[in-house]
């Protein structure tokens, strides 16, 4: 195992209760084949360099099965759904929603308008609704997932003089009845019913990029990634947001089951992945890639439910890949998982446990 340095940095920003611990580090190692194989299922890595998917045993690195998705349609994100993967091919001719069915291998696709760029994706608990951020639009596509029929495309804002919006990324509520939009051109969070497109409200947040909602249904964190902060929203009162973390250029978003862990991937260089502890928002940036290697930039990630592990994928560097991280370990780099190009969307498809308490936690119609 590598040897690694760390600065350690405290900062307290009094008037609005921003706190940071900032490590810096790198670890390379082995992990014992007990610690991972609790994480039941296959993680997918959208790669936009070498425009495929692929999938990795958690437990063991190996490589379970590349998918080459259009050419050229840089894919750069996914989520797993009811036995299928839902891909963003941004750049695809058209752009499309590609639908891999883990079962068959088939593919299918939901074309969408040129310039449209479907980008970040997430899913409902229970699968049944997939969201995509049209990056080149004020919409967001919502997919459901029974019939694999698009709904909308919903327009964040109708008004025909409102031309400036970019829907990032569309995040849902727990029970999945509400999808809250981060548009980052105009500023803005947007509440919108996922089945219809109605607007139930907009709350001015500059420089929102992404968010994640809190298991409760209450609040949720913000990525302003221009202005290097992380915020709440109060999302009952939907009134202001609070800043409460100061970070270089933050942008996805991951918690723990529990809440008290979130992650933040930072559009910094080198790739770093800020470990937060959401009681204190004290915070470790974990260094991603080769210590040698100060091109490298972070992707995204996924959390494991416990909060025990994260999946981050990195580009850039003499190597690329997935850094799997070890929180309980200490915030330790135990694997890195390669895969050249531009690895940058994470996902996990789940094992039968993980199915059935997802579709048993949430009533979305």
């Amino acid at each position: 195992m590598r040897t690694h340095g760390r600065v350690i940095t405290t900062f307290l920003l009094a008037l609005i209760g921003i706190v940071g611990i900032g490590l810096t580090g790198s670890y390379a190692g082995s992990v014992p084949p007990d610690r991972l194989a609790r994480v039941e299922g296959t993680v997918w890595v959208a790669n936009r360099g070498a425009h495929t998917i692929r999938g990795f045993d958690p437990a063991t690195g190996e490589i379970v099965r590349t998918v080459a998705m259009s050419p050229g349609s840089q894919p750069g994100d996914l989520a797993y759904a009811t036995g299928k993967l839902y891909v963003a091919e941004e750049f695809g001719t058209p752009p499309a929603i590609a639908i891999v069915d883990l079962a068959t291998g088939d593919i299918g696709r939901i074309e969408l308008p040129l310039g449209s760029r479907p980008h970040h994706v997430h899913a409902t608990r229970s699968g049944r609704l997939v969201a995509f951020g049209l990056y080149g639009s004020d919409k967001v596509a919502v997919v459901d997932t029974r019939t694999d029929t698009l709904l909308g495309p919903w327009d964040t804002n109708p008004d025909p003089a409102a031309t400036n919006g970019r829907a990032h990324a569309g995040v849902f509520s727990p029970n999945g009845k509400t999808l809250y939009v981060a548009s980052d051109a105009s500023n803005e969070i947007v509440a919108l019913d996922p089945r219809t497109g109605d607007v139930f409200w907009r709350l001015d947040v500059p420089a929102a990029h992404e968010l994640v909602v809190t298991r409760d249904g209450k609040s949720a964190y913000v990525s302003r990634r221009t202005a290097n902060r992380v915020s709440v929203i109060d999302l009952e009162r939907h009134e202001t947001f609070t800043d409460v973390l100061s970070l270089g250029l933050p942008d996805t978003l991951r918690l723990s089951r529990n809440g008290e862990r979130l992650t933040v991937g930072l559009r910094t260089m080198p790739a770093q992945l800020a470990v937060v502890d959401t009681r204190t928002f004290g915070y470790e940036l974990v260094r991603l890639g080769s210590d040698l290697d100060t091109n490298t930039i972070a992707g995204h990630q996924w959390t494991s439910p416990n909060g025990r592990f994260t999946f981050a994928s990195f580009e850039g560097g003499t190597g690329q890949g997935v850094a799997v991280i070890d929180h309980r370990g200490g915030n330790e780099i135990v694997r890195t998982l390669d895969y050249p190009g531009r690895p940058h969307g994470v996902d996990l498809a789940r094992g039968a446990d993980d199915e059935r308490e997802a579709t048993e936690d949430e009533d979305d119609g």
